[in-house]
């Protein structure tokens, strides 16, 4: 059975276990993702092909045998005789190069680091792509926790529309006419709110199946809810996550890799400009007709008198290549450190505003319990109860947002850094 069939007996197998658990968790939607993405897979098949020219540079440093069989027919016409003949070739080649001076250790250098910076990009590959599915994932959770809020306040808004009517009938008459109009229109206000939460909710798990690679037809089951932030007592500091970023994220160490292909070209360009040295040694072993055996060995010096200076435009060529190289490594430096401290200010921003924001639910929903038990009891306003839930609403909003901005946080600070993400050694 080949690993294809295997593979997608393995998928349709998680796949059944997603649906019979009616729930999609995290990590299933990261591993539905880097099942299907196509660029990734891409990039795996890069990282093979790389693999492979870095056994052809290896295969320089060995001999090449060949067997050959040749048969040649003949026939000759002259003065109306015709001769005709065959003949039969039978014998095995070996050609070695025994020695030059470093191209071919070069080049099987350059193959090599190659390889390491395929296998780099992939990583980076594979770390953005989970990044962004669980970010998705996240979206989706934190649309819903919108939509819910956006529910619940329509529904505040229609009792208190509905009691602002009772209250202000003439029978009645405790509420003056203008309570009513008041809560219509925060009625309608909050029915326009509901029907944008729903559109954003509908648009994240549009991007959420397209990410895992999910049917668009079909409805995603629910996900898993969202843990409570856990905090952290001890943070490592900015110079610390920088030394972890500098030795373990994937750009800084493509860069790197990048620069040192440059280094190896702009040596191999240094070659070509002094004379070059080729030790072979060859062999021809006859097995048919006649068993004979030949060897030689050919010595081969050349320097590059004259080329118009191709020789010498293309190392300049290769020294502008590794400075813009050094250039770009410099500034991915940079440009890293720049954003492990960007992400650990949002990710410190982000748990202080959600451990904030949560006790500001908590004074909002006892201020608008208060608002709306004295207006039943006749003691407040309908101006006091919409002004207390707006103040709910708005608390209810930031700390929703301030949880999942701090789950993005520490996701960027992960992907910052260059740790392992969830599924990522799967």
């Amino acid at each position: 059975m080949s690993y294809r069939w295997i593979a997608t007996i393995a998928l349709a197998l998680l796949a059944g276990q997603i649906i019979s658990q009616e729930q999609l968790t995290l990590n299933q939607a990261v591993r539905l993702a880097l099942e299907h993405n196509g660029d990734l897979i891409a990039s795996r098949l890069n990282t093979e092909a790389a693999r492979a020219r870095t056994d052809g540079a290896k295969s320089q440093y060995f001999p090449t045998v060949s067997p050959n069989y040749r048969y040649q027919t003949f026939a000759t016409r002259a003065n109306g005789q015709t001769t005709s003949g065959d003949s039969r070739v039978f014998d095995v080649s070996a050609d070695w190069l025994a020695l030059d001076t470093g191209q071919r250790n070069l080049s099987y250098q350059q193959a090599r680091t190659s390889l390491s910076s395929s296998i780099e990009a992939q990583r980076f590959a594979t770390k953005q792509l989970i990044f962004l599915t669980i970010r998705a994932y996240y979206d989706v959770t934190r649309r819903k926790e919108l939509l819910r809020v956006a529910q619940a306040s329509v529904e505040r808004s229609q009792r208190l529309y509905d009691l602002a009517k009772f209250q202000a009938d003439p029978a009645i008459g405790t509420a003056p006419q203008k309570d009513v109009l008041q809560a219509e229109a925060d009625l309608a206000n909050s029915q326009v709110q509901l029907i944008s939460a729903q559109n954003s909710f509908e648009t994240s798990t549009t991007e959420l199946k397209r990410l895992i690679g999910w049917d668009l037809r079909k409805p995603l089951p629910e996900l898993e809810p969202t843990p409570e932030i856990q905090p952290v007592a001890d943070k490592p500091s900015l110079e610390q996550l920088w030394q972890v970023a500098l030795r373990d994220r994937p750009d800084i160490r493509q860069e790197a890799l990048s620069l040192q292909l440059q280094r190896l070209g702009l040596q191999s360009a240094k070659l070509r400009l002094l004379p070059s040295l080729q030790v072979v040694a060859s062999g021809v072993s006859r097995i048919d007709p006649n068993r004979s055996d030949t060897g030689q060995i050919s010595v081969v010096a050349s320097y590059p008198l004259f080329d118009a200076g191709l020789t010498r435009a293309n190392h300049r060529e290769a020294q502008a290549s590794y400075d813009a190289a050094r250039y770009r490594y410099e500034q991915s430096e940079r440009d890293a450190q720049a954003e492990v401290e960007q992400t650990l200010l949002n990710y410190t921003e982000s748990e202080r505003r959600a451990e904030a924001s949560k006790k500001a639910v908590a004074a909002a929903q006892k201020n608008y319990e208060a608002a709306r038990d004295s207006l039943a009891e006749g003691a407040g306003t309908v101006i006091e109860v919409l002004t207390a839930q707006v103040s709910l609403v708005t608390a209810e909003t930031s700390f929703i947002q301030a949880v999942y901005d701090f789950y993005v946080a520490e996701l960027q600070l992960r992907l910052a850094i260059g740790a392992d993400l969830p599924e990522e050694k799967q």
